[in-house]
């Protein structure tokens, strides 16, 4: 796979993580705050603010030999699955029943917990092709328990 690709599965599965907390802290009964930091592509680049820092790394800088692209295929994968179960249990749960809101408001924390895992080992992925830590708010310590 080229730098460029990965930089671009790198800022589209950070927009994804972004989205997850948004709606676990919903879910919680909390009104999100904006994240302390961010990470957005911008050409060829993935450029990080954080902390009142800019870092911009571009796709030549990319440590390749940490890409684990089956791995990352397999997260991607699972992520993909458990989010669309978690985006329909979340945009349900308002006009469910008394009974089903219940079997809902039951089942979110089981999705979450793996959508936590998996989204912790795919942001650890990234900033190992990376070669720098990513803002706080990617490891998800406000919806994800331990």
């Amino acid at each position: 796979m080229d730098p460029i690709s990965i930089i671009t599965l790198i800022s589209s599965g950070l927009k994804l993580v972004d989205q997850f907390r948004e709606m676990a802290i919903r879910f919680l009964g909390r009104n999100p705050t904006p994240p302390s930091g961010r990470a957005e592509q911008v050409g060829t680049a993935l450029e990080v603010h954080y902390g009142g820092a800019d870092q911009r790394i571009e796709a030549s800088q990319l440590h390749l030999d940490q890409w684990d692209a089956p791995r990352y295929e397999a997260l991607s994968k699972r992520i993909r699955t458990q989010w669309g179960i978690y985006n329909d249990l979340f945009s349900n749960e308002a006009g469910a029943s008394i009974q089903e809101g219940a079997r809902i408001r039951a089942d979110m924390p089981k999705i979450q917990g793996e959508l936590c895992k998996d989204f912790r080992e795919m942001v650890k992925l990234y900033e190992r092709a990376l070669g720098t830590s990513l803002p706080d708010h990617y490891q998800l310590y406000e919806v994800c328990q331990g």
